[in-house]
């Protein structure tokens, strides 16, 4: 039994147990359309399953011997990724959503280590699409449109 683990599972659990109180004051559905509890229970669910999941591994899995830090450099990362984030919420309204949230997956694939320039231009550009597809035209979310002003 895997301590940490367990302990982190049990963290991630609580959150997420305490995040599906708060969606369920929401209402699922208006006019037949996703309300504002929608998307806030889908979150809530993953987030318990991924809890329960760490929970479960942490049950399975043999006692380690002592826990093993990252080193500096994936600590530099995490940090280089939430300043791209901090940016990215700068720059929403005079770019555009499409437009910074490619930015932001291109910034996020490379510091995951792909190097790939394929996938590189491909990810970005299909997730910014496909996030603009599910968030403002199936669920009608106004979204900035910045300098593509072509979008409506």
């Amino acid at each position: 039994m895997d301590r940490l683990e367990m302990a982190a599972g049990g963290l991630i659990l609580a959150i997420g147990i305490a995040l599906l109180v708060g969606a369920l004051d929401f209402p699922l559905s208006l006019n037949g359309v996703p309300g504002p509890g929608f998307l806030p229970l889908i979150v809530a669910i993953g987030i318990i399953a991924c809890g329960g999941t760490l929970v479960w591994r942490g049950v399975l899995s043999p006692p380690r011997e002592g826990v093993r830090w990252p080193l500096m450099s994936g600590w530099a990362r995490v940090g280089l990724m939430l300043v791209a984030m901090a940016a990215s919420f700068w720059l929403m309204e005079p770019l555009g959503f499409i437009v910074v949230t490619a930015g932001f997956m291109a910034v996020m694939v490379y510091f995951l280590g792909e190097r790939s320039w394929r996938i590189m231009t491909m990810v970005p550009v299909l997730s910014a699409v496909g996030l603009y597809v599910v968030f403002a035209v199936w669920l009608r979310v106004p979204l900035p449109k910045g300098i593509i002003t072509f979008l409506g």
